[in-house]
């Protein structure tokens, strides 16, 4: 049996202690010219620029400008001053965690990560609800601020360490944007999805095998049985109803797919889950 004790460790080797004790989130617009600092950094921070550009020296040395759709990572420890763009306005989002106390094997991991990246549709939604908490007049506006200020970091993280500097890295994040909005559609089809990354579909394929060891259908087509395999077991409609919804023109192909991925047809893997419940 798990006791209270083992489950706490296992959720703090999750977070490795990205655990914000204070948040702000805001935007603001500088004019030409703006400058901000100089300023000593005490928190985690995330600049992400919607339009004009920002130079940020970090202890006296200037970062390469920060352009509209990038985002940055400030770290905490260090002398900062921003100079904004001087020939047109600058409008840029911020949010900012001041950490208790950060472990070392966090702060060595953020360390590691490109200072700026390209701003994922993922990032930019975070960003955003975050800016949104810290005006709401919501009971629960401090840890909802606190949870997705924290969730902005990680997928920062997730952003950097799965390339998201590279020029490839927007072609996987739009063609799986599109798979992930269009996976209860049967029609979709690998030229749909090139035409939504902005490339063909051989260099897709050839990018996906690449990057996630799958093509952009196979990967479909996982996304649908997970979908699907969620629908069997948390609710109680029929099979045929399930397959349409996760996008199978037939129960048979359903069934085949999820017997595939769990050694078990659909009737029987919903009877397992229930019946462990």
């Amino acid at each position: 049996m798990v006791t209270m004790d083992e489950l706490l460790s296992v959720i703090d080797l999750m977070d490795e202690g990205l655990r914000p004790a204070r948040v702000s989130a805001g935007d603001v617009i500088y004019p030409p010219g703006g400058r901000l600092g100089p300023r000593w950094q005490h928190d985690l921070q995330l600049v992400l620029v919607h339009y004009g550009s920002v130079t940020v020296h970090i202890d006296g040395a200037a970062r390469p400008p920060q352009d509209e759709g990038s985002v940055g990572l400030l770290l905490p420890g260090h002398h900062e001053e921003f100079i904004f763009a001087t020939a047109n306005s600058t409008h840029h989002s911020w949010v900012q965690a001041r950490l208790a106390e950060p472990p070392p094997r966090l702060l060595a991991r953020l360390g590691a990560l490109p200072v700026a990246i390209p701003a994922s549709s993922a990032l930019t939604e975070l960003v955003s609800e975050a800016v949104a908490a810290a005006r709401s007049p919501l009971s629960t506006a401090t840890p909802l601020l606190g949870a997705l200020a924290a969730a902005a970091f990680w997928q920062y993280v997730g952003d950097a360490e799965s390339g998201a500097d590279r020029p490839d890295h927007d072609v996987i994040s739009r063609a799986r944007g599109c798979l992930h909005s269009h996976v209860t559609d049967p029609e979709l089809d690998l030229q749909e999805v090139a035409d939504a990354a902005g490339v063909s579909p051989p260099h897709l394929v050839r990018r996906f095998r690449a990057e996630l060891g799958v093509t952009p259908m196979a990967y479909l087509w996982r996304l649908r049985v997970t979908a699907g395999i969620e629908l069997l077991v948390h609710t109680g409609l029929p099979v045929g109803e399930v397959a349409a919804r996760s996008g199978f023109k037939s129960v048979y192909h359903f069934s085949r797919k999820v017997r595939e991925q769990t050694g078990l047809p659909p009737t029987e893997l919903r009877q397992e889950h229930w019946e462990r419940l």
